[in-house]
């Protein structure tokens, strides 16, 4: 066996090119994991009517958790009942959602600039120890 099986990466859901969910499993379907974040997708499917939240896939698979009961097209899915497979790409808009890649990069920004001012307090540090 290899460490893939066990380690299997979670997926990156994405709204037009743009990634807004790591998929860790904490949500039971696709929906749900979008609702969570705010993005805006139409659904009546807890009213009972299904292929409300019909949405486009444009790149990426999902698995369905119970066979679906709208007619979808092979670049459709229904995220009320599917999970991804893989990183997924959605055409929904990401008007009002917080895009991930930003986020991490002001992370990623603050740790190195925190580094930064560590780094230059320890190089400071030794001159003023040798000239005391």
């Amino acid at each position: 066996m290899t460490y893939k099986t066990f380690f299997k990466k979670a997926p990156i859901v994405s709204l037009k090119g743009q990634p807004v969910i790591l998929f860790d499993g904490q949500h039971s379907s696709l929906l749900e994991a979008l609702e969570a974040k705010k993005v805006k997708v139409f659904s009546e499917c807890r009213n009972g009517f299904c292929g409300a939240c019909k949405t486009t896939v444009i790149s990426g698979e999902v698995s369905y958790l119970s066979k679906p009961l709208a007619e979808l097209k092979s670049n459709e899915c229904l995220p009320c009942c599917c999970v991804p497979e893989s990183d997924l790409n959605l055409k929904l808009s990401t008007e009002g959602v917080q895009i991930v890649a930003k986020r991490q990069y002001a992370a990623e920004n603050s740790s190195h600039k925190q580094t930064t001012a560590l780094t230059q307090q320890l190089q400071i540090t030794p001159k003023l120890a040798h000239e005391g």
